[in-house]
């Protein structure tokens, strides 16, 4: 897809705490005039076009109404709940694209590096693949516009080499190639056909071992559910019998999908969810017939991050004993947003109803005193968890609720797993997590991408070999620790050698996502994975 790449280093299964924060305060002062003016307003909607009328004719400064509407706007949504929003029309196709699973451009993933902007994996099958552009060009160019200096936007860019299927656009782009023991830099330029690009949210499907599948979603969009299907169908195909579905650091999307995925884990007739709202009935969903795994073992990792549809299919699985979920305890997100389009492209996404597990649980997390406490609150339910001496958890709401089977489940906060994995609180992992949040690894590891990609590329055939076969040099050890420094981060010996494994196996992930994809990012994740690692210790 052509947007930033996001750091990945924290689906590694370290405690990674990279917690962001978004507060939006709206705080006014009132000076009041000797002579007010006084304009009756009968009802909510006079009101607001009353003020705003207001606004336009008597406020002292030239103002961009259009600006401060969509602010109005969006300020006005965010204090409903903390999950209804404003998109502008831009943002509003950009939310689209990512529920449908598809955008149309030129197939590349971007990656930042100071001023400059690269091309950080070419997506297989998509318009750039097999063109010869690799990950590690820089770009310099798209069509006439230079692509590089401070202030770099990636909307900007994203904007450039975005466009209508079927048209076309030339990028310039420069790499390195060796010389005399050293390296040069040369320059091409390809004319990318743009078209349709798939932007899988089904990462990963693999066999753990003879008879245990492995899934990871990283999304809900409206393709998910038929990415799930066609996986589960090969795996089975494959002899599994225990399905390990990862829903870890899903944050959600489509109700639709979650569902269809579910009914395929569930027998015909299986509550699923229900949603109500004050404008709308209550309305059930159950399994329909024909779900491909209904009577093999399940198992559903979840944790802080999984929320929204997560927690709908998790919910629907643990009320229904059909599945043990291991984890944290999910976000709490129960509310049901409908986006509505308004008249100039712009959409409102508003929280129409409310979802219920089967057991009749709603899982959302109070937010009556405002957006930045329902926030600040979660940070603090992570802080208090994390640091704990034992692994119990703080029930919010102690209604009880029981599945199908009379066991005790609890709502008003989140899916609490059945069995709870800790965090990871060694303090050899502080090292790794201050180079992880500053993107060290992911730095050195596309650095050696530049240089070495052409070389690994002609090695390792697939990302499976890659992953089988690749080991990482004490060379780039020693680059990722001076490098670690002059950002710095001094370096921790100790913790180094403690961590070995994990750092070298990270700095591996990171180049078999540039060059092989998520999936081989995904399947080098899993040789270091502490969450599993945990399970496997688990009885059934």
């Amino acid at each position: 897809m052509e947007s930033m790449r996001s750091d990945k280093t924290n689906q590694a299964g370290s405690f990674v705490l990279i917690l962001v924060a978004m507060v939006l305060g709206v705080m006014i002062g009132l000076m009041t005039a000797g002579n007010m003016s006084r304009h009756r307003a009968s009802g909510f909607k006079e009101k607001v076009g009353e003020v705003g009328s207001l606004i336009e004719q008597e406020y002292v400064d030239e103002l961009s109404t259009d600006t401060l509407g969509e602010r109005m706007l969006g300020v006005m949504l965010s204090e409903l709940d903390p999950h209804s929003a404003y998109f502008s029309a831009r943002e509003a196709e950009r939310h689209a694209e990512m529920m449908r699973g598809t955008f149309e451009g030129v197939g590349i993933v971007l990656h930042y590096e100071g001023d400059s902007c690269y091309v950080g994996q070419v997506m297989p099958g998509g318009p750039s693949a097999g063109l010869g552009i690799l990950p590690g060009d820089k770009i310099l160019t798209v069509g006439a516009d230079t692509i590089s200096g401070k202030g770099l936007s990636n909307d900007t860019v994203v904007a450039k080499l975005r466009g209508p299927r079927g048209t076309r656009v030339r990028v310039a782009v420069e790499r390195f190639k060796p010389a005399g023991g050293g390296w040069s830099t040369d320059t091409a330029v390809f004319d990318i056909k743009r078209g349709v690009v798939e932007h899988h949210s089904l990462d990963c499907a693999t066999m753990l071992d003879d008879t245990t599948g492995y899934i990871q979603l990283t999304s809900f969009a409206a393709t998910s559910y038929d990415e799930f299907h066609e996986a589960l169908r090969r795996l089975k195909r494959e002899g599994m019998r225990h399905l390990l579905f990862d829903l870890r650091g899903n944050t959600g999307g489509s109700l639709a999908s979650a569902v269809g995925i579910a009914g395929e884990l569930l027998p015909k007739g299986s509550p699923i969810v229900y949603t109500q709202g004050a404008h709308s009935r209550r309305h059930d969903v159950k399994a329909r017939s024909g779900g491909l795994f209904t009577t093999g073992r399940v198992t559903v990792l979840v944790d802080e991050n999984s929320a929204s549809a997560s927690e709908v299919v998790a919910g629907a699985l643990q009320d229904n004993d059909r599945a043990a979920i291991v984890g944290r305890r999910t976000f709490g997100k129960g509310l049901v947003q409908t986006e509505f389009e308004l008249r100039d492209g712009s959409s409102v996404l508003l929280t129409t109803a409310r979802y219920y597990t089967p057991s009749g649980r709603c899982i959302q997390r109070s937010y009556r005193q405002g957006t930045g406490a329902y926030y600040r609150e979660y940070l603090e339910q992570l802080m208090d968890e994390a640091y704990a001496d034992s692994m119990a958890v703080h029930i919010a709401d102690s209604t009880p609720y029981y599945t199908r089977s009379g066991r005790v489940v609890y709502g008003g906060g989140g899916i609490v797993p059945d069995r709870l994995l800790s965090y990871r609180k060694d303090r050899s992992f502080v090292y790794y997590n201050a180079l992880a949040s500053k993107r060290i690894i992911d730095k050195v590891a596309f650095s050696n991408v530049r240089r070495h990609r052409t070389e690994w590329l002609q090695r390792y055939a697939d990302g499976e070999a890659f992953v089988s076969r690749f080991a990482v040099g004490s060379a780039m050890m020693d680059e990722l620790v001076r490098e670690g420094e002059a950002a710095g981060v001094a370096c921790d010996r100790e913790s180094l050698a403690a961590q070995d494994r994990l750092f070298r196996n990270m700095l591996k992930a990171h180049i078999a996502f540039a060059l092989y994809g998520g999936e081989a990012y995904r399947k080098a994740c899993l040789q270091t994975d502490e969450d599993i690692s945990q399970l496997k210790t688990m009885k059934p």
